[in-house]
C-alpha cells in the first residue's frame, strides 16, 4: 500500500471503508437469525407435547380393545369427505349382525399440526347406516388420520395422505 492509498483511506468517512461493514455484518446477521427464531418460535404451535401423557399411555389397552371390537363385527366404512365444503358422508357395514347407532364421533387428525384436528358428530339419515356431518373446510394437504367411533365401543381408523382434491374418498376396514 502507498502512502496515498493510507491517506486516502484516512480521509474517507467510515462508512466508505469495506473492513467497518465486515466487521458490522457478521453480529448483524446473528441478531436478525436471533429476531427470526424468536418470531417463529412465538407464532408456531408445539403439537407433538401431550400434557398427559401418562394417562394417555394408561388408555393404550381400552384403545386396543376397541379396535378388535371393530375387528370382531367385521366393520367396514366409506368416507366421502367434500374438502371444499367440509361435508362427510359415511356408509357403515358389517359382516356381522349389528345395529347401527344413532350418532358416530368423527376424528379428523393431523399428524403433526395438532391445531388442525377436528371433532365432530355424525347423524344417521334414513333407516340405513348412513351417516353425514360437517367439519370445518377446508381440508389442507398433508399427512391425516381418520377415526371414526362409537363411544367406549369400536373404532375404525385409518391414515392417509391428501393432495389437491375436491372429494377425499376412503375405504377403511377394521
Amino acid at each position: 500500500m502507498s502512502m496515498s492509498d493510507s491517506e486516502e483511506l484516512e480521509n474517507q468517512p467510515w462508512y466508505r471503508n469495506p473492513m467497518v461493514w465486515l466487521v458490522i455484518s457478521l453480529p448483524m446477521t446473528a441478531v436478525i437469525a436471533g429476531i427470526t427464531t424468536i418470531f417463529i418460535a412465538a407464532n408456531t404451535e408445539d403439537g407433538l407435547v401431550v400434557d398427559d401423557y401418562y394417562k394417555q399411555g394408561l388408555a393404550i389397552n381400552e384403545v386396543i380393545g376397541h379396535d378388535r371390537m371393530a375387528k370382531e363385527l367385521g366393520l367396514r366404512a366409506f368416507v366421502d369427505a367434500n374438502s371444499q365444503t367440509g361435508e362427510i358422508r359415511l356408509e357403515l357395514s358389517s359382516a356381522a349382525a349389528f345395529e347401527p347407532p344413532p350418532e358416530l364421533t368423527f376424528k379428523l387428525i393431523h399428524r403433526t399440526l395438532s391445531g388442525q384436528d377436528q371433532i365432530t358428530s355424525l347423524s344417521r339419515i334414513g333407516g340405513k347406516a348412513v351417516y353425514k356431518g360437517f367439519i370445518k373446510p377446508p381440508i389442507n394437504e398433508g399427512r391425516w388420520t381418520i377415526q371414526i367411533l362409537e363411544e367406549q365401543k369400536w373404532r375404525l381408523k385409518q391414515n392417509f395422505t391428501t393432495r389437491k382434491a375436491e372429494h377425499i374418498l376412503l375405504n377403511i376396514t377394521a
